[in-house]
């Protein structure tokens, strides 16, 4: 195993690692002690070296060179140690810990040049899959017990419960691991805080599977289902708009961890649910503008009619929003109030009103905009007060 113009550090470690020394039990050669004397120098080696490189493609070839070639030897020593001769399990245990010892100071230590996407060694993954069965079990039952939906915690554990029963010649990554042991601490962190709030554990769940980036097929599946059946309880197409909309704004706010996720491949979960979420919006909004613009039946009376306000947009809609607050008006529904104003309301600059311009004003009051209407009231307060 050789990479052209890239420096070995390995060669006196293999010689070691070829067979163990006649009767080394016995042998007065100091075994352990070289193999670790030969470890600290290849450390101290590649720390000198890393210092040295100048150009960073050069040097993450050099690490990941040794680190394939760490692997490559741990799985080696590994298999000798479960299938070689009794008298030889000492010799390849004692390998088996160095060449752990070895690999894991590299990946600590030179992070940044770590291959994530590497086929992680065999006795690294068994202590991984060990893990995850006993995590697996435990954060199941005490998400159950706080009366979490049983499918939101198979999805939540889904990359949990796929490493426990992964068989080793499958070959797992760094990556895969990483991604699995960050869902067992953020699950056990989680219900650390569920014990000390009265938190609805579902909506955690979820907003911890944006966070995560869970994007599998079965998740974005799962949202689907979820939206569509908070969508059916409203009759109203201004009502599935307004929960759409809520929808939008909760998972537009979530936190997502950079440079994480189930399948990094693919878009990240929180960015497929909004690309949704926007489609539905704009279908919704189509066939409410339809039916808005629809004539009305003949011989209408409001045919036509709109009350005119000689005020801005901006003007009316924190009005609006003044009279909503004051409880004058007790709509709760902002979506069907706003499609109300922008059928048969006009402003002094704007003979059809945007439900977009309105519903953007409504949320973002301007400084300007705040003294502007205090001066219409105070207005019309002295012209109370003269009558």
């Amino acid at each position: 195993m050789s990479q052209p113009g890239v420096k070995y550090e390995l060669l006196e470690l293999e010689r070691l690692l070829q067979s163990p020394p006649p009767d080394h039990q016995k042998s007065k050669v100091n075994f352990p002690g070289a193999l670790q004397q030969e470890v600290e120098r290849i450390r101290q080696k590649l720390i000198h070296e890393v210092f040295t490189f100048e150009d960073e493609r050069h040097l993450e070839r050099y690490i990941q060179y040794h680190q394939q070639a760490l692997i490559r030897l741990l799985d080696k020593s590994d298999a000798l140690l479960q299938e070689g001769p009794p008298t030889t399990r000492e010799f390849h245990r004692v390998c088996c810990e160095v060449l752990t010892g070895l690999l894991e100071f590299v990946e600590r230590h030179f992070s940044k040049y770590f291959d994530q996407d590497a086929k992680a060694p065999q006795v690294y993954l068994a202590l991984v899959r060990k893990e995850a069965r006993a995590n697996s079990r435990k954060l199941q039952h005490q998400l159950l017990d706080l009366k979490a939906d049983t499918h939101l915690v198979g999805l939540m554990l889904m990359a949990v419960q796929k490493m426990a029963d992964t068989r080793p010649e499958k070959g797992t990554t760094y990556r895969k691991i990483m991604y699995v042991r960050e869902v067992q601490k953020e699950l056990f962190r989680l219900l650390q805080r569920l014990q000390l709030s009265q938190a609805d554990v579902n909506e955690e769940l979820r907003q911890l599977m944006y966070y995560l980036n869970c994007n599998s097929i079965k998740v974005i599946t799962y949202h689907a289902h979820y939206i569509n059946t908070q969508l059916e309880k409203t009759d109203t197409r201004a009502g599935k708009l307004e929960t759409l909309s809520l929808l939008l704004k909760t998972i537009g706010q979530a936190q997502v961890k950079p440079g994480i996720g189930y399948n990094p491949q693919a878009l990240s979960l929180k960015s497929q649910l909004m690309e949704y979420i926007t489609v539905e919006m704009e279908y919704h909004e189509r066939m409410q503008q339809l039916v808005t613009r629809n004539p009305d039946p003949p011989g209408d009376f409001m045919s036509g009619f709109k009350l005119k306000f000689e005020a801005s947009v901006s003007q009316l809609a924190y009005l609006i929003k003044l009279l909503l607050e004051t409880k004058i008006i007790s709509n709760t529904n902002f979506t069907q109030l706003f499609q109300f104003v922008v059928r048969f309301v006009q402003t002094k600059k704007s003979e059809a009103v945007s439900f977009g311009s309105l519903r953007a004003k409504f949320y973002n009051v301007e400084t300007g905009t705040r003294e502007s209407v205090r001066h219409l009231l105070v207005t019309m307060i002295n012209h109370i007060d003269r009558g």
